[in-house]
């Protein structure tokens, strides 16, 4: 799973990280944690994530566990060898507005919409994410259950 091939050549996959994800891979109690845990582990390829999705994911482990879990759970998600935090630039945050204020009747947010954004721009096609904006924006979505969060 971690190798695709692209006219002969070994290219390595890349997945993008969203928070929904994340968080339910940090707490042992959410419903979901037992499959992206296991996604996770099977998993062989990189990950890419925006910095923001990286400060919304701790935002949270903050405020549901405290500052010691989220300072914990943020080391892990930085040291991780196959993990990159990427930083959008602002072409990227002004066309994550744009998308965001052009779509009033979406209900994703703009940190979903810079996910969009900065998953175009890196060529990534698949998140693992519980989100269901993912899916609705055309991205491939993993793990492939019905989820209604936002």
């Amino acid at each position: 799973m971690s190798i695709s091939t692209d006219g002969g050549r070994r290219v390595a996959l890349r997945t993008y990280l969203d928070s929904s994800f994340l968080y339910a891979l940090i707490d042992d109690g959410d419903p979901g944690h037992a499959q992206a845990a296991s996604l996770y582990a099977e998993y062989e390829g990189a990950f890419v994530l925006s910095s923001y999705v990286f400060a919304e994911t701790i935002s949270l482990v903050t405020k549901r566990f405290g500052k010691s879990q989220a300072m914990a759970a943020g080391q892990w998600i930085r040291r991780s060898k196959r993990t990159a935090i990427v930083h959008p630039g602002t072409d990227e945050f002004e066309s994550a507005w744009s998308l965001f204020v052009e779509r009033p009747e979406a209900d994703f947010d703009l940190v979903d919409a810079l996910s969009f954004r900065m998953m175009l721009n890196q060529g990534l096609d698949t998140a693992f994410s519980l989100d269901r904006h993912f899916a609705q924006m055309g991205f491939t979505v993993r793990p492939s259950r019905g989820s209604t969060e936002g």
